[in-house]
């Protein structure tokens, strides 16, 4: 079953979400209504058949190459996706795909960033352009695939991100944000009754607590941009210090028959500048490391946020009889199974962001602790030199290495405390809250199934 693109183009509701289940071949299994209608196909057409059905042919092969390396080796993949229903129109939607068991669960949305959107399309067509022209020259749709891959990379490095992953974790909790800031809220049925009532108040609890732990990431996000200016600081200060120190060692070596003891003393002094430096570089690895680790659970929380809101939905849909009851039994477990695994997830990649912030603060503290010794030394120096005969000669010098020693101690101190306030927000989370509204909806969906 083909259809050709009329031109034509319909949106994905605001406060719609949309889901279907593969095997590991991509074969539907199951869709909920809301995808029925957004394919405006009907549904006998859609179950059993393979999802690229709806594929649009200006969607690069590369996307999908991109989407099964990701999923295939049990990662989520998020990505703007832009489809072909069977009247011949056209739509865009921003898809989440995850792994469930053999096969995978893909929930799709109303992208809302537009700005980002476009910028992709625009990417897709310069990916695609390069597919058309490789099958055109006698290479074969994977082989052109690929190459569309290299292109959608290559294009995403210029935009400054140095990988599909990178980009993924920055544009999916955007894409989160926005839907909320928009006025999407999860829909309540204060009326209805039985477990589609009760699967609905579990999952806005869920949905809720997640929500309130991706806020609290968004919020810290300006102590993220923190932290990269004080390693900047830092990192200056130190070079300051360095410099002021290897000055400082040329005047005396110059004078090392008037005062060998203060120019003996001199290499001892530079060795622990370097040792510094040495520390500095772990931390400033940390923090890139920390910052990555970071906007990974950011899309970590925004997945799970999603599949949290898929069973709402879902839930209310079954309660308002849009879904027929005797498909959305299975539909229901598989949303709540993929809600579990979102979950656990977001549990790991919290535990990972915990384990990166204690080793950086770890990092932050062996360059203190280096840099206190640095100090001893340096006061014993200054002694030195302030007994000797070459005192004058190091009049101008003697300020500036205080200055620079003062102003590492300080931006040192000040990397100590934002690595602190960084970790702190996450570190707070309290998950047991959440552990019990999840554990109420796997033994509801344990009495449905």
């Amino acid at each position: 079953m083909t259809f050709e693109p009329t031109g034509a183009f319909h949106e994905v509701a605001l406060d719609d979400l949309f889901f279907s289940t593969t095997d590991s071949k991509g074969v539907i299994e199951q869709a909920n209504q809301v995808f029925v209608e957004m394919a405006r196909l009907d549904r006998d057409d859609l179950i059993g058949a393979p999802h690229n059905l709806i594929r649009h042919p200006d969607m690069p092969g590369g996307v999908f190459r991109l989407m099964w390396e990701t999923i295939g080796a049990r990662r989520a993949f998020s990505g703007y996706v832009f489809n072909l229903a069977g009247d011949g129109s056209s739509y865009w939607a921003l898809a989440t795909v995850s792994p469930l068991g053999k096969g995978y669960i893909s929930v799709r949305a109303r992208p809302i960033d537009l700005g980002i959107r476009d910028t992709v399309h625009t990417v897709y067509e310069a990916a695609r352009e390069a597919e058309v022209q490789a099958m055109a020259e006698g290479e074969s749709a994977g082989r052109a695939a690929r190459i569309g891959e290299e292109v959608i990379l290559a294009e995403l490095a210029k935009l400054g991100y140095p990988s599909y992953e990178a980009f993924q974790n920055a544009f999916l909790p955007r894409e989160l944000e926005l839907r909320f800031q928009a006025g999407v809220t999860i829909p309540t049925r204060p009326s209805a009754k039985g477990g589609a009532r009760a699967l609905l108040d579990a999952g806005t609890a869920i949905e809720g607590q997640v929500r309130t732990l991706a806020e609290g990431l968004a919020n810290a996000d300006h102590l993220a941009e923190a932290l990269d200016a004080r390693v900047a600081k830092a990192v200056h200060s130190l070079g300051r210090l360095e410099e002021a120190v290897a000055n400082a060692r040329f005047v005396v070596t110059g004078n090392a028959k008037v005062e060998p003891h203060v120019a003996k003393a001199a290499p001892a002094l530079e060795e622990q500048c370097h040792k510094v430096a040495a520390t500095m570089q772990g931390v400033l690895d940390a923090v890139d490391q920390t910052c990555l680790q970071r906007h990974g659970l950011r899309a970590s929380v925004s997945i799970a946020q999603l599949q949290a809101e898929s069973v709402c939905r879902f839930a209310a849909d079954t309660i308002d009889g849009r879904e027929d009851p005797e498909t959305s039994s299975a539909a229901t477990q598989a949303l709540v199974q993929a809600l579990e695994n979102g979950i656990d997830s977001m549990h790991t990649s919290l535990d990972d962001d915990r384990d990166q912030a204690r080793h950086m603060s770890a990092q932050i503290k062996a360059t203190e602790s280096t840099l206190k010794v640095t100090t001893l030394l340096l006061r014993k120096w200054r002694s030195l030199i302030e007994k000797s005969d070459i005192r004058h000669e190091m009049e101008a010098l003697l300020p500036v290495l205080d200055d620079a020693l003062a102003g590492l101690v300080d931006e040192l101190a000040g990397l100590h405390d934002t690595a602190e306030a960084f970790a702190g927000g996450v570190v707070a989370f309290e998950s047991a809250e959440l552990q019990r509204s999840l554990d109420t909806i796997l033994s509801l969906n344990t009495v449905a199934a």
